[in-house]
């Protein structure tokens, strides 16, 4: 092996031996991620049909919540500013885009399909342009691919 072979092997054991982050890195319990995405309907409809709404939401918001199914729920505003690796700051997250994250639950269920159901059930739906449906990884991907990596060395 050479030396370089040597020091990388050495970086990625350290590394990886080092304690995980418990924020990155915290174990789940079959969580999933709910991302409501849509445009700004609230401002289309009456008040009559916006109370309604809301009282439809709430009811399955409880429902969820009392099933012990509903670990958390934010919603999202709609201005913010998008970062990129240039360093370049724009108003974001779309500005130029009627869609944008609106919130986000998240789920502890049993199964994907069951985290599934849960957004078709969501009457948010009924007004929003869709529900991303994400499992929370037990693991960031960096983290993986370190292992990994220190596995492939020391098999050398």
């Amino acid at each position: 092996m050479d030396e370089r072979s040597a020091k990388t092997r050495d970086v990625l054991k350290t590394k990886h031996q080092t304690k995980k982050s418990k924020i990155m890195n915290a174990p789940k319990q079959n969580e999933y991620l709910l991302l409501i995405s849509g445009s700004a309907w609230y401002n289309r409809v009456s008040p009559e049909e916006l109370q309604a709404k809301m009282n439809q939401f709430r009811g399955w918001f409880e429902k969820l919540t009392t099933a012990g199914k509903l670990k958390g729920a934010q919603p999202l505003a709609r201005e913010g500013a998008v970062v990129t690796k240039n360093g370049v700051v724009s108003d974001g997250p779309f500005a130029e885009s009627k869609e944008a994250i609106g919130g986000y639950f998240l789920l502890t269920v049993d199964t994907f399909e069951e985290a599934v159901e849960i957004a078709k059930s969501c009457p948010a739906l009924e007004v929003a342009d869709k529900i991303e449906v994400r499992p929370v990884s037990e693991e960031c991907p960096m983290e993986t691919r370190i292992r990994e990596a220190a596995q492939e060395l020391a098999a050398v």
